[in-house]
Parts: structure tokens; C-alpha cells; sequence
């Protein structure tokens, strides 16, 4: 966390009058309201505001990365939305996260990040003035990233605190901020060096919020992630493929197409398989008739690459299961579109999700 995150003097103005009504920590053990709760998930810095860098890491790409996989991990729970400050390396200021969280109606907001400074461990804080859903959100939260973190390596619980951060002060529904090891410490570094290590702080993110809510108790569901071709760091394509928005049964922002070619040239997915097993893959893609009729899809499974031909002509704008395989564990590229086909129309690559059976 960098010093453009400082303690301010104003405080924010809703907290302390919404302690009885929107933010009373009604949601944990308690039936299910009648609207979706809304979870508001907070990457730490990005895009020209790296913030800290230490042993190889930059602390912008570890909390995206913590971010997306706690995201996608809540989802799989259901009766929840979640919404994002930035699914991408972008630049957000600390106004943008805030105003859009107060905005959405949010009625959670966490924000992560790898600390500096040379101490380890972990540590999370609450606004220096809490509501008692602040109080609530926190102590769901904490032990649970901590105990995260625990099932891979040894780390200090540096405690609860509290700090008058901006992202504490200024939304207007319980939020803590998490500080997810130091960067600059070569032990912690180490663990953040690892994929199972952030899928535990993931999850352990995930399944805080989830006790928060009461969403099914507190163990999070099979393992379920998607990556999207605008993913920070886990989508690759040579200059061959293009950039499009034209079709609205996209997934995101955009995709990928490319011309046909009795060449390779994949357009790559890196996923995160936490452990060895069974998983089903889905692939997103927008469908039109000038599509590929046999788009070739490449599983790196356990026992080699299988490839699955998808007609992308039609059943576009949902997910469309590809197949179950047997995945080896690990952070890899998983899942790619290939060029090498003889069949006309663009190829296409969107975004893939993958989920253990």
C-alpha cells in the first residue's frame, strides 16, 4: 500500500446514522433479504499507480489477481452480486472506488492490498469511527484470510486495526481493507510468489464475506474461476488477433478474432488449478454466421492436449460447456483458441470459465 492512501481529517458522513438500518450486521446469521446483496471488491492501486515493488512482484498485479479469483469463488455461492473498481491493469482514484460503491448501492465494500515496510504477517482495518457492520465485516473477515493463509505457510496475525483510510472513511457501508503480507519481506514474498497461496487468500477473502452474509455458512463452493481476454496477465494472443466490441453477446468489454490459418497461433488462457481432478471448461463467445464453424479449443489436461472443435456460428452469449477433463494442478496456460483450421469465418476467443466436478 503506497502513501497516496493516507489518513485524511474528514470523515465520512452516512456510517455512524446507517448503523441500525443498511449496515447493522443483519446479514450474518440472519435470513436472507429480500434484494441481492450487492459485495463491492476493491483491487488495490493499478495502471499508472503500481504501488509497492519488491522482489520481483508489483503489488498491483497480486491484488487483482486476489480480486478476480475471490470474485469469481463468492459467485459460485449464488444470491450475491459482486462488482469491481477494475478487473483490468487501469488507474482508479481512491474518489472513483468510493463514489462507485456508494453509487451501485454496495452493501459491503473490501479493499486489498500487500503491504511494505518491512514487518510480515497479515493485518486488515476497520474506519477509526465503526458502525457495528464494520465491526461485523471485520470479524468475519479477518480469521478467515488468516486461516487462508495458515493452510499453506506460517504467518504472524498482525491483528485487527483501525486507520481512517479514504476507502474507510468515504463509502457509506461497512468496509475494512486488507494488507495481505509484505512485499518486501523475502519470506512473505515467497508465499505471494505462489498460485496456491493466492487462491487461499482468495478464498479466504471469499468465504469471509460469505459468513458476513450468511450465505450458506462459511465453506466455499468447488472451485470455479473465469478468465476473460481482457484479464490482467492471464490472457495471450501474438498481433495476429484483433480487438472487438461489435457483437453485444460478448462477455466483457471486448474480444478476440482472428482469420483462419493452417498454422497454430493460439490465443492463450492461464488459469489457476488449485489441485488435481476433474473440471468441467466453458467457453463465452459471441456468435454471428461469419463465424468459424469448427473453432479449434485446446485443453492442456493431465495426459496431454485435447482439442474440441466449437461451431461459433451459433450459441453465442451464454456458456457452452466444452467438455470435462482431468486437469494436473498448477498456474498455466490452460485453455487456447487456435487458428489452425480449414473451416471459414473468424475464430474466436472470449473468455473461458473452469469449474471442479
Amino acid at each position: 500500500m503506497s502513501s497516496s492512501d493516507r489518513p485524511h481529517l474528514r470523515r465520512r458522513t452516512l456510517l455512524a446514522a446507517a448503523a441500525g438500518a443498511l449496515v447493522a450486521p443483519a446479514f450474518a446469521g440472519s435470513p436472507a433479504h429480500a434484494a441481492v446483496p450487492k459485495v463491492y471488491i476493491d483491487p488495490g492501486h493499478g495502471g499508472t499507480d503500481p504501488g509497492a515493488g519488491a522482489n520481483g512482484l508489483q503489488e498491483k498485479n497480486l491484488t487483482l489477481a486476489i480480486s478476480l479469483q475471490a470474485r469469481d469463488i463468492l459467485l459460485g455461492y449464488g444470491g450475491v452480486e459482486v462488482r469491481m473498481s477494475r478487473t483490468s491493469d487501469i488507474t482508479r482514484s481512491l474518489a472513483y472506488r468510493t463514489d462507485d460503491a456508494n453509487a451501485w448501492g454496495a452493501n459491503l465494500f473490501v479493499s486489498v492490498h500487500i503491504n511494505s515496510g518491512g514487518g510480515t504477517g497479515f493485518e486488515s482495518y476497520r474506519y477509526t469511527a465503526p458502525g457495528s457492520g464494520d465491526i461485523a465485516l471485520h470479524n468475519a473477515l479477518h480469521p478467515r484470510v488468516l486461516a487462508g493463509m495458515r493452510s499453506i505457510g506460517s504467518v504472524t496475525d498482525r491483528g485487527q486495526k483501525s486507520a481512517n483510510f479514504h476507502v474507510l472513511r468515504e463509502t457509506t457501508m461497512p468496509a475494512v481493507l486488507t494488507e495481505n503480507l509484505f512485499i518486501d519481506t523475502l519470506a512473505d514474498a515467497n508465499l505471494l510468489k505462489r498460485a496456491d497461496f493466492i487462491t487461499a487468500v482468495a478464498r479466504g477473502h471469499a468465504q469471509g464475506i460469505a459468513a458476513y452474509l450468511g450465505l450458506g455458512g462459511t465453506t466455499p463452493p468447488a472451485y470455479s474461476t473465469i478468465v476473460d481476454n481482457a484479464t490482467a496477465g492471464r490472457f495471450t494472443a501474438s498481433g495476429n488477433w484483433s480487438s472487438s466490441a461489435y457483437s453485444s453477446q460478448r462477455y466483457g468489454t471486448e474480444y478476440r478474432f482472428a482469420d483462419p490459418v493452417l498454422a497454430s497461433d493460439s490465443a492463450w488462457f492461464k488459469v489457476n488449478i488449485p489441485a488435481a481432478g476433474n473440471y468441467r471448461v466453458d467457453v463465452w463467445y459471441p456468435a454471428d454466421p461469419g463465424y468459424n464453424s469448427a473453432a479449434p479449443h485446446v485443453v492442456a489436461t493431465a495426459s496431454g492436449n485435447q482439442t474440441v472443435h466449437v461451431d461459433q456460428r451459433s450459441g453465442g452469449g451464454a456458456w457452452r460447456s466444452i467438455g470435462t477433463f482431468n486437469l494436473a494442478a498448477g498456474d498455466r496456460d490452460l485453455v487456447g483458441v487456435s487458428r489452425w483450421t480449414s473451416a471459414p469465418g473468424y475464430v474466436i476467443a472470449d473468455a473461458v470459465r473452469v469449474t471442479r466436478v
